[in-house]
């Protein structure tokens, strides 16, 4: 509290609208010194703050344990680990150093808490070693769980890597097995971590980590959008990843959803978002009502890694999507296979008689070509037909070939 005032807590949750601290009624973000940004995603998506070395590295960490074993436990592990620190307030370390070496020496102490231990200690991040006097009386005032704040440590580069709108899209062709053409093309998101590309499993993890799972859904689509417009003009469809846990958040309103199109430039018709069946959802009826929303806007829905999850083949009659993605664990190598060729089979045929096209995925061989022929998908998708690249590459011509081998064997059974 200052002059009477009570300081607001800055929200931990991007999500959340952040508001400014004030101190004799003046914003604290407005210092000529100050750190903060604030950065405005959409109209009406995200709000972004830089707040104690979120967006950059963190020099300095404060942790508060209540409990005097648990406290005194930290300064042996701090002490093993070679770390310099202070006790700025009774149960209370600041310590300084590199930011790798802080980060592991807190998460091996974090490794020896029990959860009621864990639960117990807060801290926050700072960006400068020597934190004032005043920044640290306000970090006591926001203090973090131990795991999100390890979390944050861990994960500052996707933090940046969302707030600065750098996460780039690889294009993966989905190729018609009767004509070998491709139809359309799946958006991968990829981002850098520190110099090292990483692929969509990392990203997707970290974003579930933090709690942020739309924040990185919504900057893949707007980077689809952009990068994938040529495709959209030559007539082909981009498949958008989604994730179920994000459906509850304002920014998927099918509404926004439709602005964000017509800011860009596209039909929405052209767009197919893709639900996967390895998340476990928790509220299957709303999803489905959102989807559905979005299906009488004129996108198509596609149902992602069927069989590698938390559902069933029963999923395709209550979603009803117009695309079912075979997940490829299962159909990589399943020509050889007898279960999981009978389940396939089983799945290709339920989907026919619901008007669901079928596309597999994983498709890395000749002889998964073959077999996802004979089971009657519509389209293929993996490395020997095409791999993602930044530009939308041909269909490759040994995929060609084999295709083209089945078509003239069905025209010579047809005389």
């Amino acid at each position: 509290m200052a002059n009477g005032r009570n300081t607001q807590l800055v929200p931990t949750r991007f999500s959340e609208v952040c508001r400014e601290e004030t101190v004799s009624g003046q914003g604290l973000g407005l210092r000529k010194n100050s750190r903060r940004i604030k950065l405005v995603k959409d109209q009406d998506t995200i709000v972004w703050r830089k707040e104690r070395g979120l967006h950059q590295k963190p020099e300095a960490i404060l942790l508060y344990c209540p409990d005097s074993i648990t406290f005194a436990n930290l300064k042996v592990v701090l002490r093993l680990n070679g770390l310099s620190f202070s006790e700025p307030s009774p149960n209370a370390i600041l310590l300084c150093g590199e930011t790798k070496l802080l980060g592991l020496a807190v998460t091996q102490w974090r490794e020896s808490l029990s959860g009621m231990e864990c639960g117990d200690v807060r801290g926050a991040l700072f960006e400068s070693r020597m934190p004032s006097a005043n920044e640290l009386a306000r970090a006591f005032l926001h203090l973090e769980e131990l795991d999100q704040v390890i979390a944050r440590i861990h994960t500052r580069w996707f933090v940046k890597l969302l707030a600065t709108d750098s996460v780039s899209i690889v294009f993966q062709p989905l190729v018609s097995v009767m004509t070998g053409c491709s139809v359309a093309c799946e958006c991968l998101v990829r981002g850098d971590q520190e110099g090292v590309s990483v692929g969509a499993e990392t990203l997707l993890s970290n974003a579930r980590l933090l709690g942020m799972s739309h924040e990185l859904d919504r900057a893949a689509w707007r980077a689809a959008l952009t990068s994938g417009r040529g495709l959209l003009q030559n007539g082909l469809s981009l498949f958008l990843n989604f994730t179920p846990s994000s459906v509850h958040n304002s920014t998927f309103d099918i509404k926004k959803t439709k602005a964000m199109c017509h800011e860009m430039g596209v039909d929405i018709s052209q767009l197919v978002f893709e639900v996967t069946e390895a998340e476990k959802v928790n509220d299957f009826e709303f999803l489905k009502s959102v989807m559905y929303k979005y299906r009488a806007e004129g996108a198509k829905i596609a149902l992602d890694d069927l069989g590698s999850g938390y559902s069933s083949i029963l999923r395709l009659a209550d979603l009803q999507p117009d695309y079912v993605k075979l997940d490829q664990r299962l159909v990589r190598g399943a020509y050889r296979d007898e279960l999981r060729s009978v389940l396939l089979k089983a799945i290709g045929e339920a989907a026919r008689k619901l008007n669901i096209r079928v596309v597999a995925e994983g498709v890395e061989t000749e002889d998964d070509l073959r077999f996802c022929v004979e089971i009657g998908a519509d389209l293929a998708q993996g490395y020997f037909l095409a791999r993602p690249a930044a530009v939308a590459p041909p269909v490759s011509s040994e995929a060609l070939r084999v295709l083209e081998q089945y078509h003239r064997k069905d025209i010579s059974l047809a005389r």
